[in-house]
């Protein structure tokens, strides 16, 4: 089977009381450490500086094949912001997640005009982003099924997306997560 590395990068304002990305990093970090079946890596950014910097050094991400974008997004700037800066799809450096399967936790980034050009910039071979506005509970379970899957079981991004929609979004009956995850590549 092989073994899926994920960097988690939580770009949340550490004064928020519900940061997803630290939630998903500390369960997933726990749960690895028993397997042994993959790796998750982790780091804070806060300015949109900062975050492109460390993007640019493709050495930073080398060998993890799965981002997590921890943070908020705003449809009508077409943006993902920072704690200190907004970042659209033109400002992330070219090819920088290339092959690589990106995940958004920031609401409603699951445009045509945010999500096609973050594609051709960035080259990532496939993006699961929330349609809609997401609770910090929600987005947290679902990509800990998500990477639960991906992490401990050797899921493709597609194959666990789609379950994890089939079971977490489509379900009948009540506690449906909502922001409606969608898959583009």
């Amino acid at each position: 089977m092989k073994h899926n590395k994920l960097f988690v990068m939580e770009c949340v304002p550490k004064i928020d009381d519900c940061r997803e990305g630290q939630v998903l990093f500390d369960f997933l970090s726990m749960t690895l450490e028993v397997t042994k079946r993959g790796e998750v890596l982790d780091r804070d950014f806060s300015s949109k500086t900062e975050f492109l910097s460390y993007l640019r050094r493709k050495s930073n991400i080398k060998g993890c094949n799965f981002i997590h974008l921890s943070g908020h997004g705003d449809p009508d700037s077409r943006s993902f912001q920072l704690p200190a800066g907004d970042v659209h799809p033109e400002d992330f450096p070219r090819s920088c997640f290339k092959g690589k399967t990106v995940t958004f936790s920031a609401c409603s980034l699951s445009r045509n005009d945010f999500m096609n050009d973050f594609l051709e910039r960035t080259e990532a071979e496939a993006v699961i982003v929330p349609m809609n506005d997401v609770d910090f509970d929600d987005a947290a379970i679902w990509y800990a099924y998500f990477y639960y899957l991906v992490l401990h079981h050797g899921f493709t991004a597609e194959g666990a997306w789609d379950r994890s929609r089939r079971l977490l979004c489509e379900a009948p009956g009540k506690g449906q997560v909502k922001g409606g995850f969608q898959y583009w590549s």
